[in-house]
């Protein structure tokens, strides 16, 4: 029977929804091993944590950190002993220890690492992160953090800033919910707004409505985070007199605009 298999060497490789010279095998992948014309020697294996799987006749072979078609290529010339020209197909039925983890803010997910992905890329898949405080994130790798400007490449494309990410990385995405203005008072849609760069007192004032016909002017003021109170006459903005008051803010400022008594 095996004399019947004398024909060229060929390696397939079927991989559910990879590419076959992308994805790298890791510790617990499911594994469908499958010899043409031979089912006794074909079989579904587990990457054991030691890294191999175990096959009919040829017995250990290491899997973790090759790619299907290495692996292939490997089974087939080990089976050569007993197969004149087998014919291996390596398949990937369950992805278990190629993953990357997000977590850190509203979002928190482990993805599927089924081919080279850079943390661009990755970032593009998740969608609206406007609830995330890209500034404060980073990568955690083997322990150890990597600082990586997540800000600039995503909102200012500083590809620069792009790594490739790998097996059991961890991507660390805290909320932005302490990055908020607070504006009250006597303005006519009170509200916590997100901050971004460059935001200016003016700003948050007229992305709550607006002053109201009663509010005051010239007594404005901002409360940082550490209750440093700050009076701004920005009636003098209003007219154009100065620019100066027009101040910048920070994450967790209070803007508190005061009402006329008359």
């Amino acid at each position: 029977m095996f004399r019947i298999l004398a024909i060229l060497f060929v390696i397939l490789v079927s991989v559910s929804q990879v590419q076959a010279g992308d994805y790298v095998i890791g510790n617990g992948d499911g594994l469908e091993i499958a010899v043409w014309g031979i089912p006794e020697m074909s079989r579904s294996v587990t990457v054991r944590p030691d890294g191999k799987i175990t096959l009919p006749a040829i017995g250990d072979v290491v899997a973790n950190g090759l790619t299907p078609e290495k692996l292939s290529q490997q089974l087939a010339a080990k089976m050569k002993e007993y197969v004149k020209q087998p014919i291996v197909t390596v398949s990937i039925q369950s992805i278990v220890n190629n993953r990357i983890y997000i977590t850190g803010g509203l979002l928190s997910r482990s993805v599927d690492l089924v081919k080279e992905t850079s943390l661009l890329k990755l970032m593009s898949d998740l969608g609206n992160l406007t609830s995330s405080d890209l500034h404060n994130a980073y990568i955690i790798r083997n322990k150890n953090k990597i600082n990586t400007d997540f800000y600039a490449l995503y909102y200012k494309g500083d590809l620069s800033q792009d790594i490739t990410l790998q097996a059991e990385d961890i991507i660390f995405l805290p909320s932005n919910l302490l990055n908020l203005v607070y504006v009250f008072g006597a303005v006519k849609a009170p509200q916590a707004l997100q901050y971004y760069d460059g935001m200016r007192i003016m700003d948050a004032v007229l992305a709550a409505g607006g002053f109201t016909e009663f509010a005051k002017q010239s007594s404005v003021y901002r409360i940082d985070k550490n209750q440093n109170k700050q009076k701004i006459d920005l009636e003098k903005l209003v007219k154009g007199k100065d620019l100066d008051t027009n101040i910048d803010l920070a994450p967790g400022d209070y803007v508190i605009v005061d009402e006329s008594l008359f």
